[in-house]
Protein backbone atom coordinates (compact mmCIF):
# COMPACT_ATOMS: atom_id res chain seq x y z
CA UNK A 1 0.00 0.00 0.00
CA UNK A 2 1.21 2.87 -1.12
CA UNK A 3 2.69 6.49 1.62
CA UNK A 4 -0.50 8.65 2.54
CA UNK A 5 1.04 11.81 3.09
CA UNK A 6 -0.82 14.00 5.40
CA UNK A 7 -2.45 17.05 4.40
CA UNK A 8 -1.55 19.33 6.92
CA UNK A 9 -2.94 22.47 7.69
CA UNK A 10 -2.09 24.44 4.98
CA UNK A 11 -5.31 22.85 2.70
CA UNK A 12 -4.33 25.08 -0.70
CA UNK A 13 -1.62 27.49 -1.57
CA UNK A 14 -1.57 29.37 -5.21
CA UNK A 15 -4.55 27.47 -5.76
CA UNK A 16 -2.47 23.73 -5.53
CA UNK A 17 -3.86 21.76 -3.19
CA UNK A 18 -1.71 20.26 -0.22
CA UNK A 19 -2.72 16.71 -1.45
CA UNK A 20 -1.74 17.53 -4.89
CA UNK A 21 1.67 18.82 -3.89
CA UNK A 22 2.55 15.99 -1.56
CA UNK A 23 1.43 13.49 -4.12
CA UNK A 24 4.26 15.16 -6.74
CA UNK A 25 6.85 16.01 -4.21
CA UNK A 26 6.37 13.32 -1.18
CA UNK A 27 5.79 16.92 1.38
CA UNK A 28 2.88 18.71 1.91
CA UNK A 29 2.44 22.09 2.34
CA UNK A 30 2.84 22.38 6.27
CA UNK A 31 6.40 20.75 5.37
CA UNK A 32 7.47 22.57 2.39
CA UNK A 33 6.60 25.82 4.70
CA UNK A 34 8.39 24.69 7.52
CA UNK A 35 11.37 23.30 5.40
CA UNK A 36 12.12 26.67 3.65
CA UNK A 37 11.41 28.75 6.93
CA UNK A 38 14.19 26.76 7.74
CA UNK A 39 16.59 27.61 5.41
CA UNK A 40 15.77 30.82 5.19
CA UNK A 41 14.00 31.16 2.19
CA UNK A 42 12.63 34.25 3.30
CA UNK A 43 15.42 36.09 2.68
CA UNK A 44 16.51 34.22 -0.59
CA UNK A 45 15.41 35.11 -4.06
CA UNK A 46 13.52 33.19 -6.41
CA UNK A 47 16.40 31.80 -8.29
CA UNK A 48 18.03 30.82 -4.84
CA UNK A 49 14.53 28.77 -4.03
CA UNK A 50 14.40 26.67 -7.00
CA UNK A 51 17.86 26.07 -7.04
CA UNK A 52 17.74 24.89 -3.54
CA UNK A 53 14.69 22.73 -4.51
CA UNK A 54 16.44 21.29 -7.59
CA UNK A 55 19.55 20.63 -5.57
CA UNK A 56 18.20 19.16 -2.37
CA UNK A 57 15.15 17.74 -2.79
CA UNK A 58 15.44 16.74 -6.48
CA UNK A 59 11.98 18.27 -7.34
CA UNK A 60 11.27 18.37 -10.66
CA UNK A 61 11.50 21.71 -12.70
CA UNK A 62 7.78 21.93 -12.94
CA UNK A 63 7.28 21.73 -9.15
CA UNK A 64 10.30 23.58 -8.58
CA UNK A 65 8.54 26.63 -9.79
CA UNK A 66 5.20 25.64 -8.06
CA UNK A 67 6.47 24.96 -4.63
CA UNK A 68 8.32 28.28 -5.17
CA UNK A 69 5.61 30.23 -6.10
CA UNK A 70 3.46 29.26 -3.51
CA UNK A 71 5.62 30.18 -0.51
CA UNK A 72 6.15 33.66 -2.06
CA UNK A 73 2.51 33.94 -2.26
CA UNK A 74 2.57 32.30 1.71
CA UNK A 75 4.80 34.66 2.97
CA UNK A 76 3.13 37.47 1.08
CA UNK A 77 6.14 38.32 -1.37
CA UNK A 78 3.78 38.27 -4.27
CA UNK A 79 0.24 38.17 -4.89
CA UNK A 80 -1.60 34.71 -6.02
CA UNK A 81 -1.42 34.61 -9.87
CA UNK A 82 0.35 38.00 -10.04
CA UNK A 83 4.93 38.74 -9.98
CA UNK A 84 6.51 41.71 -8.16
CA UNK A 85 6.14 43.30 -12.03
CA UNK A 86 2.25 43.35 -11.95
CA UNK A 87 2.39 40.57 -14.54
CA UNK A 88 -0.58 37.99 -13.84
CA UNK A 89 0.40 33.98 -14.82
CA UNK A 90 -2.46 31.38 -15.46
CA UNK A 91 -1.84 27.35 -15.72
CA UNK A 92 -4.35 24.64 -17.15
CA UNK A 93 -3.57 21.05 -16.75
CA UNK A 94 -4.79 17.37 -17.73
CA UNK A 95 -4.15 13.85 -17.23
CA UNK A 96 -4.23 12.18 -20.81
CA UNK A 97 -4.51 8.52 -21.28
CA UNK A 98 -1.53 8.29 -23.31
CA UNK A 99 2.10 8.03 -22.96
CA UNK A 100 4.08 11.52 -22.93
CA UNK A 101 5.86 10.31 -25.81
CA UNK A 102 2.57 9.90 -27.69
CA UNK A 103 1.26 13.55 -26.27
CA UNK A 104 3.94 15.22 -28.11
CA UNK A 105 4.04 13.93 -31.19
CA UNK A 106 0.18 14.75 -31.46
CA UNK A 107 1.05 18.21 -30.61
CA UNK A 108 3.33 18.34 -33.07
CA UNK A 109 1.74 16.88 -35.71
CA UNK A 110 -0.51 18.68 -38.09
CA UNK A 111 -3.69 17.38 -36.53
CA UNK A 112 -2.76 18.48 -32.80
CA UNK A 113 -1.36 21.92 -34.26
CA UNK A 114 -4.94 22.71 -35.60
CA UNK A 115 -6.19 22.43 -32.17
CA UNK A 116 -3.75 24.11 -29.71
CA UNK A 117 -2.06 26.44 -32.38
CA UNK A 118 -3.93 26.71 -35.59
CA UNK A 119 -0.52 27.89 -37.61
CA UNK A 120 -1.18 29.45 -41.16
CA UNK A 121 1.68 27.12 -42.22
CA UNK A 122 2.84 24.20 -41.42
CA UNK A 123 5.45 24.38 -38.00
CA UNK A 124 8.16 22.36 -36.77
CA UNK A 125 9.10 22.59 -32.87
CA UNK A 126 12.66 23.83 -33.42
CA UNK A 127 14.27 26.77 -30.97
CA UNK A 128 13.91 30.28 -33.38
CA UNK A 129 11.26 29.01 -35.20
CA UNK A 130 8.72 30.95 -35.77
CA UNK A 131 4.97 30.76 -36.29
CA UNK A 132 1.65 33.02 -36.77
CA UNK A 133 -2.06 31.87 -36.20
CA UNK A 134 -5.17 31.97 -37.56
CA UNK A 135 -6.56 34.46 -34.54
CA UNK A 136 -3.62 37.08 -34.98
CA UNK A 137 -0.96 35.47 -32.69
CA UNK A 138 2.43 35.50 -33.70
CA UNK A 139 5.74 34.24 -31.57
CA UNK A 140 9.06 32.08 -31.50
CA UNK A 141 10.24 29.35 -29.75
CA UNK A 142 12.84 29.94 -27.47
CA UNK A 143 14.17 26.94 -25.98
CA UNK A 144 12.57 23.17 -25.61
CA UNK A 145 13.64 19.83 -24.50
CA UNK A 146 11.97 17.24 -27.20
CA UNK A 147 9.40 15.50 -25.26
CA UNK A 148 9.45 17.39 -22.25
CA UNK A 149 9.15 20.92 -22.49
CA UNK A 150 8.82 24.40 -24.93
CA UNK A 151 9.51 27.95 -24.13
CA UNK A 152 7.89 29.90 -26.77
CA UNK A 153 6.90 33.89 -27.04
CA UNK A 154 2.79 34.53 -27.92
CA UNK A 155 1.72 38.09 -28.80
CA UNK A 156 -1.27 38.91 -30.07
CA UNK A 157 -1.25 41.77 -32.57
CA UNK A 158 -3.40 44.00 -30.25
CA UNK A 159 -0.67 43.58 -27.18
CA UNK A 160 2.17 46.09 -26.93
CA UNK A 161 4.37 42.84 -25.47
CA UNK A 162 4.41 39.47 -25.58
CA UNK A 163 3.77 36.73 -23.12
CA UNK A 164 5.75 34.11 -22.67
CA UNK A 165 4.18 30.31 -22.95
CA UNK A 166 5.67 27.28 -21.57
CA UNK A 167 4.35 23.58 -22.24
CA UNK A 168 5.51 20.92 -20.15
CA UNK A 169 4.82 17.01 -20.54
CA UNK A 170 5.67 13.94 -18.61
CA UNK A 171 4.56 10.76 -17.57
CA UNK A 172 2.62 9.73 -14.91
CA UNK A 173 2.64 6.15 -15.52
CA UNK A 174 2.20 3.43 -17.95
CA UNK A 175 -0.12 4.98 -20.59
CA UNK A 176 -0.77 8.09 -18.46
CA UNK A 177 0.36 11.31 -18.93
CA UNK A 178 -0.11 14.95 -18.20
CA UNK A 179 -0.18 18.02 -20.13
CA UNK A 180 0.46 21.74 -18.76
CA UNK A 181 0.06 24.76 -20.22
CA UNK A 182 1.68 27.74 -18.53
CA UNK A 183 1.51 31.28 -19.27
CA UNK A 184 3.34 34.03 -18.18
CA UNK A 185 3.55 37.80 -18.38
CA UNK A 186 -0.14 38.79 -18.53
CA UNK A 187 -0.85 42.15 -18.83
CA UNK A 188 -3.76 41.86 -16.95
CA UNK A 189 -6.61 40.32 -14.78
CA UNK A 190 -8.75 40.14 -18.14
CA UNK A 191 -6.61 38.53 -19.99
CA UNK A 192 -5.30 35.83 -17.74
CA UNK A 193 -9.39 35.06 -17.17
CA UNK A 194 -9.36 34.83 -21.23
CA UNK A 195 -6.05 32.56 -21.57
CA UNK A 196 -6.68 29.98 -19.12
CA UNK A 197 -10.41 29.71 -20.61
CA UNK A 198 -8.72 29.12 -24.04
CA UNK A 199 -6.10 26.33 -22.62
CA UNK A 200 -8.79 24.36 -20.62
CA UNK A 201 -10.73 23.97 -23.56
CA UNK A 202 -7.96 23.39 -25.70
CA UNK A 203 -7.22 20.56 -23.52
CA UNK A 204 -10.23 18.93 -23.58
CA UNK A 205 -10.39 19.00 -27.23
CA UNK A 206 -6.98 17.65 -27.57
CA UNK A 207 -8.59 14.98 -24.81
CA UNK A 208 -10.95 14.10 -27.92
CA UNK A 209 -7.93 13.08 -30.08
CA UNK A 210 -6.34 10.50 -27.53
CA UNK A 211 -7.50 7.49 -25.99
CA UNK A 212 -9.94 7.56 -22.87
CA UNK A 213 -9.63 6.36 -19.87
CA UNK A 214 -10.17 2.71 -19.11
CA UNK A 215 -12.75 2.47 -17.32
CA UNK A 216 -14.59 4.92 -19.54
CA UNK A 217 -14.25 2.53 -22.64
CA UNK A 218 -17.73 1.40 -24.13
CA UNK A 219 -18.28 -2.26 -23.36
Amino acid sequence: MAKTVPTGVIEKLNKVSAESVAKHTGKNWDQWVKILDTQGATHMTRKEIVAFLAKKYKCKPWWQQIVTSAYEVHIGRKIEGRNDKGEYMTAASRTFYTSADKLWDLLESSQGQAVWLKPLSPFKFKPKNVFETEDGVFGEIRTMKEGVRLRMTWQDTDWHKATILQVYLGDRGEDKSFLVFNHEKIKDARTKTALKERWLQILAELAELTPPRKDQKKK
